[in-house]
C-alpha cells in the first residue's frame, strides 16, 4: 500500500483501524490513572499532574496519537418510578433500588480499599468487595429492566452532552480522534452476577443470563444512537471478559452472536469503525471472532497465556490490531523488555492495520522510562 503523507493524528488512527494506508503506524496509548484509592502509597510517575489522562502531553510532547474518551458506562438513568437508598451496617455498605418489579439490592465491604465512598455503582471491577451481588435470580433481572435505562430527561441529556462536547473540543484542538466505549455484555454480567455464579448460570439457567443480555443490548442500542448522533469517531465494545478464560466458542456465539452483529452493524451504518476489546483467552476462540465484522481487536495482551501471535494475525487478517507491550508482563519490567515487545508486535502484525499501545493500559506507578522506551522503539519501526 502507498503511504499517505501529512495525515493528522485523527486521520492516521481512523485509517489504521480500517487497515487503510497511513503515513506511519500510529502510537495511541490507553492511559489508566486508576482510582485515588488504587494510587494510595504508590508513586505518580506520569509527567503530568494527577488524575489526568495526559492527552495533551502524549500528543504535543511525546508526539503520539492518543484518542479522547467520551463515554464509559455513563448514561444509566433509572425509570422515573424507581427510587434508591444507601445505608451502612458496620463495614457493610448497602444499596437498593425500589422498582415496580421489586427491590434490587447489593452490599459491599466498604473498607479503606473501596474507591466509591457511599455508593455502589452498577458497573465496576472491584468485585472482591461484594458480599451480595446485584443479580441473584429472575426478579433481580426484572428489576434491572427498570434501572438499566438510557438517559431521557432533558437535564440529564444536557449534562452528558456538555461533557461530551468538552471532550470533542479537546480532541479538535489537538487533532485527535474520539472514542466511546459502549456495551459490555458478559463483561458487565460478570460484575452484576459474580464470575463464578455467572459461569455456572450459563449452563444451569442460560435463560436468566440471556434475559439480562437482552436488557443490556437494548440499552446499548439507545446509547449508540446518542454517541453516534453526537459525532464520536470510534465505538469500542468492552469484550474484556467475553473470552475463552470463561466460555467456549459455541457458548459465546449463543449469547453474543446476534447482539454483537447488530451493534456492529449500527456503528457501521453510521460510517464509524467498531473496535472490540479482547484482552486474553483469545486463541481458542479465533474462529468465533473471525465470524464478526469487527474493524479492530483492541487491548489484546501479547504475552498473557503466551499466544501464537502469527496464528492470531493470520486468523484475524481482516481486522486491525491495537496492541503493544503487556502492562502485566512488560511495562513494569525494564526498558529493554519493552523495546523487545514493540519489535515482537511489528514482526507479528506488520505495519498495515496496526496501532501500537501497551495492552491494556499504562498506569501511574509504572516507570516512566518504560513508556519512553516504547515510544522511542515505535519511532524506529513505524
Amino acid at each position: 500500500m502507498t503511504r499517505k503523507p501529512g495525515m493528522s493524528s485523527r486521520e492516521r488512527v481512523l485509517a489504521a483501524l480500517r487497515r487503510q494506508p497511513v503515513d506511519y503506524v500510529p502510537c495511541s496509548q490507553h492511559v489508566n490513572p486508576l482510582t485515588e484509592v488504587q494510587r494510595r502509597g504508590r508513586p505518580w510517575n506520569f509527567p503530568w499532574p494527577p488524575p489526568g489522562e495526559g492527552e495533551e502531553y502524549m500528543a504535543a510532547v511525546m508526539g503520539t496519537d492518543p484518542v479522547v474518551g467520551l463515554w464509559w458506562m455513563d448514561g444509566v438513568s433509572p425509570a422515573p418510578e424507581v427510587t434508591s437508598r444507601v445505608w451502612r451496617e458496620g463495614d457493610l455498605l448497602h444499596k437498593a433500588f425500589t422498582t415496580p418489579s421489586g427491590e434490587l439490592h447489593a452490599s459491599v465491604l466498604a473498607n479503606e480499599q473501596w474507591p466509591y465512598g457511599d455508593d455502589i455503582p452498577l458497573f465496576h471491577d472491584f468485585c472482591g468487595h461484594y458480599r451480595e451481588f446485584w443479580v441473584k435470580g429472575e426478579r433481580d433481572v426484572a428489576c434491572l429492566a427498570h434501572v438499566l435505562q438510557p438517559p431521557r430527561r432533558r437535564e440529564e441529556l444536557a449534562l452528558l452532552r456538555a461533557t461530551f462536547e468538552r471532550g470533542k473540543a479537546l480532541a479538535g484542538r489537538l487533532g485527535l480522534a474520539t472514542i466511546a466505549t459502549v456495551g459490555s455484555g458478559l463483561s458487565s454480567a460478570l460484575w452484576l452476577f459474580g464470575a463464578e455464579r455467572l459461569c455456572l448460570l450459563t449452563v444451569d439457567d442460560p435463560g436468566l443470563v440471556d434475559a439480562y443480555l437482552e436488557i443490556e443490548h437494548c440499552w446499548n442500542l439507545a446509547i449508540l444512537d446518542l454517541v453516534l448522533d453526537w459525532g464520536v469517531d470510534i465505538v469500542q465494545r468492552n469484550g474484556f471478559y467475553e473470552s475463552a478464560e470463561f466460555y467456549g466458542p459455541a457458548m459465546l456465539g449463543r449469547f453474543l452472536g446476534r447482539r454483537l452483529r447488530k451493534e456492529a452493524a449500527v456503528v457501521h451504518q453510521a460510517g464509524r469503525p467498531f473496535a472490540y476489546t479482547m484482552h486474553s483467552g483469545i486463541v481458542p476462540i479465533l474462529d468465533h471472532l473471525a465470524g464478526f465484522d469487527f474493524d479492530c481487536i483492541s487491548l489484546f495482551d501479547i504475552a498473557f497465556d503466551s499466544p501464537d501471535l502469527g496464528l492470531v494475525a493470520r486468523k484475524l487478517a481482516a481486522m486491525s490490531f491495537w496492541t503493544g507491550p503487556s502492562n502485566t508482563f512488560h511495562m513494569y519490567a525494564g526498558p529493554g523488555v519493552v523495546r523487545q515487545a514493540v519489535r515482537d508486535v511489528f514482526a507479528a502484525f506488520g505495519k498495515t492495520g496496526l496501532i501500537l499501545g501497551a495492552a491494556s493500559s499504562i498506569h501511574p506507578a509504572m516507570p516512566w522510562e518504560n513508556t519512553v522506551a516504547m515510544v522511542e522503539e515505535w519511532r524506529k519501526l513505524r
